[in-house]
């Protein structure tokens, strides 16, 4: 199940403006200049900053989901086409977040994943989401799927920018933690 009740930043806070600025900047030097791509992804990035965002995804007994193969098995699992559809967009998503901003712990102790079926599993769920989506929405996803390791390096670089002293600096001044 899907928790619909996600805290989210205000529509005029700065952190969206930084946050999208970043996303163009780092998709312009991989020379994606899709505008709704990069929006899609700046938005991503937005909703992600609070942690019940990343981990929205539930069991029945109320357990987040933190593996791609239980992910899966929810989306598998789904009666309603629009929760199916759900599961699957948010599964690349949170694929698609954690190669590109946190691909360390993909390898790290137990919980060794490789990345190539991290990124296989994103653009997977990308397409089923395209096919499954109204004809206006379809094209972003597709184009996610297609384009997914180069928004995957794009957030390689985002990462190297919000480690910077000075977008630390900005990120605390605007109380993001």
């Amino acid at each position: 199940m899907i928790e619909h009740t996600r805290p989210s930043v205000p529509p005029n806070h700065p952190v969206r403006a930084v946050l999208h600025q970043l996303t163009d900047r780092a998709m312009k030097q991989l020379d994606l200049r899709d505008e709704e791509t990069i929006g899609y992804v700046a938005n991503l990035l937005t909703d992600f900053i609070h942690c019940e965002n990343l981990y929205r995804l539930r069991d029945d007994s109320g357990r987040r989901l933190e593996y791609v193969c239980d992910i899966l098995e929810q989306a598998s699992q789904e009666i309603s086409p629009n929760l199916r559809r759900e599961c699957y967009r948010y599964l690349g998503d949170w694929t698609l977040f954690n190669l590109g901003l946190f691909p360390e712990q993909l390898t790290y102790g137990r919980r060794t994943v490789s990345p190539s079926y991290y990124a296989q599993q994103g653009r997977r769920s990308y397409s089923i989401v395209a096919e499954m989506e109204n004809p206006e929405a379809t094209a972003v996803f597709h184009k996610l799927a297609e384009d997914f390791q180069r928004c995957v390096g794009g957030l390689h670089w985002i990462k190297l920018y919000i480690n910077d002293p000075f977008y630390r600096y900005m990120f605390r001044e605007f109380q993001v933690t």
